[in-house]
């Protein structure tokens, strides 16, 4: 087990243990020792399972050597990157025709971030005789890299030869949205509501994020999250199954999992909480589950923890032992199923109250957690009844932020960052995935209708920024009029973000530390009302920031709300003066408030298990002005007050 993690060295940093193995479509060997090392790998043992494989690989005959040693190096790429390179190495040379053995060695030298090596990598594999599942999972990983046309080709590719299988669905999805193929994105996501309409739910396989990308239906999304989390994470034996004994002293010890402890919007948001959090009455883990970024947000987040501890290089169980020694009586996941997850951790309940806030906009699949937080926009009284976990709801927005802790820099000129000066600025810089036909149909709608507008979004790319241009000239819209920025730091970005007259969101995954930037920097968002957490998350931060009549119920509402917005400057110049002003009035900027509810709500979960109870929903009510907050050992009767 690793000691306490220094704040001023680097935490070992491998990506998550949950990534995908390498496929292939070579004819799976059988043998004894395979069957041992896997049975090895899967109680934790994973340097005696690559052991075992490379006293297989010695046996085996030479055109099964790459498959075994690709197997190894999977096997033991979590504790030894170098061993895994070694071995993967090896299985390129036994076999250079080896898809399986390029996948291996590209996972390898991604995980150690060598992401020039895993793309030639990769680069490789798609010369060899690879099954269309292997293609496609090299476009998707190509696609991550930054290299999106041949991601795309590969992915195309893999997807047509496979017979449109529907279980290669999700990730060409996932890389046709980033490039914005709505050609190809519309002919998947039109196989994929084929298959849920026919009750083909599990067979389609489809990941978390990539899923509310297009489908806004909580019920379908509740359904996909739940049977991908019960494929990927087996069920565990327990290994805390009793809340620890509390005496009215101890301190309530509450652990953050995250693979995002560095520059990345989850820790932008989750600096709010570290900063308020009480430390008389609490005490506060980090658990890393990723690499050092050399960051000043990394090194702020970790010096915000009682204590930090890596768990980059620990397997799930062995890391869930850790925190169960370390007496956490409630374990917050912050990234949910997102990239870099490592749920399986939370599959052997290493505390007794299991949460998850943050990263992730809705069930996580409930088989490991108890509660999600969020609040009465998000998840309303009649959406969680189909959730699997109970709703800890601290309103009016579930949301964290630091804002007014941070520096605001002056607005650039608008020459400075390339747009025109006395036009009317449409921003949008969410990712470009988040952007489908309809949506960029609609949004040229509104440019139609103010002919002086141009839209200024996040650069998504050579092969995504093609396809927009052509598009927008297909609507009737100057290409010329859709001006791509460049991405920059995050100061830099708050800077220029104040020279939007307008944000326009994206639907059904809206924005969520987008909107908040916008908010900040005084910029009023369009949005929809939504139909599900990820799409309603954009209307619950106006709502919390006296915005709400910028939450339209429908498109034709929205691009009229855009349009006479575009068309009142006077109107947009109130808004952005009245944010400004009240800025740190606003509930949706109330870092101290959120705190003290998030904190109320950890008592009240663990109060339940402490007295035997199950998990209930929670309503979180605080009066802004309150200071006193029961914390440690059993809370007592005053607020902040808990309701059904």
């Amino acid at each position: 087990m690793p000691a306490t993690m220094n704040k001023n060295v680097k935490a070992s940093g491998m990506a998550s243990q949950s990534a995908a193995p390498p496929t292939s479509g070579a004819k799976q060997l059988k043998h004894p020792l395979l069957d041992e090392a896997r049975a090895m790998a899967a109680r934790g043992a994973l340097k005696e399972a690559a052991d075992t494989m490379e006293r297989l690989a010695t046996e085996v005959k030479p055109n099964e050597r790459a498959q075994v040693l690709s197997l190894a190096s999977q096997m033991v790429k979590s504790l030894d990157n170098a061993r895994a390179l070694t071995l993967a190495t090896q299985a390129t040379e036994a076999a250079p025709q080896s898809a399986m053995a390029w996948m291996a060695l590209a996972v390898v030298h991604d995980e150690a971030r060598r992401h020039k090596d895993a793309r030639a990598a990769l680069q490789q594999l798609l010369k060899c005789r690879a099954s269309p599942r292997d293609r496609v999972e090299a476009g998707r990983m190509l696609s991550r890299l930054g290299e999106s046309a041949q991601a795309l080709e590969a992915v195309r590719e893999g997807y047509q030869a496979s017979g449109r299988d529907i279980g290669l669905a999700s990730y060409t999805l996932r890389v046709a949205l980033q490039c914005a193929d709505w050609d190809l994105s519309e002919l998947v996501i039109a196989q994929l509501k084929q298959a849920h309409a026919e009750g083909r739910t599990e067979a389609a396989g489809e990941t978390p994020r990539t899923h509310v990308l297009w489908c806004a239906e909580e019920s379908t999304n509740i359904k996909v999250i739940s049977a991908f989390a019960k494929k990927v994470y087996p069920t565990r034996e327990p290994i805390t199954t009793e809340p620890w004994p509390h005496d009215g002293r101890r301190k309530l010890r509450v652990g953050y999992l995250s693979s995002d402890f560095r520059e990345h919007a989850t820790s932008l948001l989750a600096l709010g909480m570290m900063r308020h959090h009480d430390r008389s009455r609490f005490e506060f883990y980090g658990y890393c589950t990723s690499y050092d970024d050399g960051s000043a947000l990394r090194r702020e987040m970790i010096n915000r923890f009682d204590k930090a501890r890596s768990l980059s290089k620990l397997n799930d169980r062995q890391a869930a032992e850790l925190i169960k020694k370390d007496q956490i009586d409630v374990l917050v996941d912050l990234n949910g199923l997102t990239e870099g997850t490592r749920h399986g951790v939370m599959a052997w309940r290493p505390a007794p109250v299991q949460m998850s806030y943050l990263g992730y906009p809705g069930t996580v699949g409930g088989r490991f957690v108890d509660y999600v937080i969020g609040d009465d926009y998000t998840v309303p009284k009649d959406a969680e009844k189909l959730y699997p976990e109970k709703i800890i709801r601290i309103s009016p927005t579930y949301q964290i932020n630091d804002y007014l802790a941070r520096y605001l820099p002056p607005a650039p000129t608008r020459s400075e960052v390339g747009l025109p000066i006395n036009r009317p600025v449409v921003g949008m810089f969410n990712n470009v995935n988040k952007v489908s036909a309809v949506v960029w149909k609609t949004w040229m709608r509104v440019l139609q209708q103010v002919p002086q507008a141009v839209l200024w979004m996040l650069d998504p790319g050579p092969v995504a920024s093609k396809n927009l241009r052509l598009r927008a000239q297909s609507e009737g819209v100057d290409e010329q009029r859709i001006i791509f920025a460049p991405k920059v730091k995050q100061e830099k970005h708050m800077a220029r973000l104040r020279q939007c007259d307008l944000v326009l969101d994206p639907w059904p995954y809206g924005g969520h530390t987008t909107t908040s930037d916008a908010l900040f920097a005084g910029v009023a968002v369009v949005a929809l009302s939504g139909t599900n957490f990820a799409s309603r998350v954009s209307g619950g931060l106006l709502n919390a920031a006296g915005l709400g009549d910028l939450v339209m119920p429908d498109v034709d509402a929205y691009v009229a709300r855009a349009v006479t917005l575009l068309n009142q400057p006077k109107e947009l110049q109130r808004i952005k003066a009245s944010l400004r002003q009240k800025r740190d009035r606003l509930p949706v900027f109330d870092a101290p408030t959120r705190t003290r509810q998030l904190e109320a709500g950890y008592v009240a979960a663990y109060k339940r298990a402490l007295l035997g109870q199950v998990p209930e929903h929670l309503n979180v009510k605080v009066n802004h002005k309150q200071t006193d907050v029961p914390i440690s050992g059993v809370p007592t009767n005053s607020a902040p007050q808990i309701v059904r």
